[in-house]
């Protein structure tokens, strides 16, 4: 009968132990978000490591028109009052051609939210033409550990 006590005890403590584990930010810190344009999509998908850092972060972006334009996607980020716009990362090539960068993004301002931006491009100009969809937004996600 003490063994089948201490088993429970140890069950119960153990238990104790891990369903906490199983509710914390760690346990929903997977993120992703995606949008289009005419002619092209972009996603992000990602891990949220603390208030201040997305660890691993995989952005890709497809052309999807034979159209002479060509897509960009970038990460969008919120520290709660500042945005920060990071880098675009463009796909050339035309209609079916994408990119995947493996990265990461840090802002020791922290980072309560994230999202994708895609843009849609003529060389080096963003296209501002009537009648199609040249930019959207993800709407994101929010940062677990805020």
């Amino acid at each position: 009968m003490r063994t089948r006590k201490a088993g429970l005890l140890t069950a119960g403590a153990l238990a104790a132990v891990l369903i906490p584990l199983a509710a914390s930010p760690a346990a929903a810190a997977g993120a992703s978000a995606s949008c289009s344009v005419t002619g092209g999509t972009g996603s992000a998908s990602w891990t949220w490591v603390s208030r201040t850092k997305i660890d691993p972060l995989k952005i890709t972006v497809k052309d999807t028109k034979a159209d002479g334009f060509h897509p960009a996607v970038r990460l969008v980020t919120y520290t709660g009052s500042t945005v920060k716009n990071w880098p675009w990362h463009h796909v050339y090539g035309g209609n079916g051609s994408s990119e995947t960068w493996n990265t990461s993004a840090e802002d020791s301002r922290g980072i309560k939210h994230a999202g994708v931006e895609v843009q849609l491009y003529d060389g080096d100009t963003e296209v501002n033409k009537a009648g199609i969809t040249v930019n959207c937004y993800s709407g994101g996600e929010f940062n677990p550990y805020f």
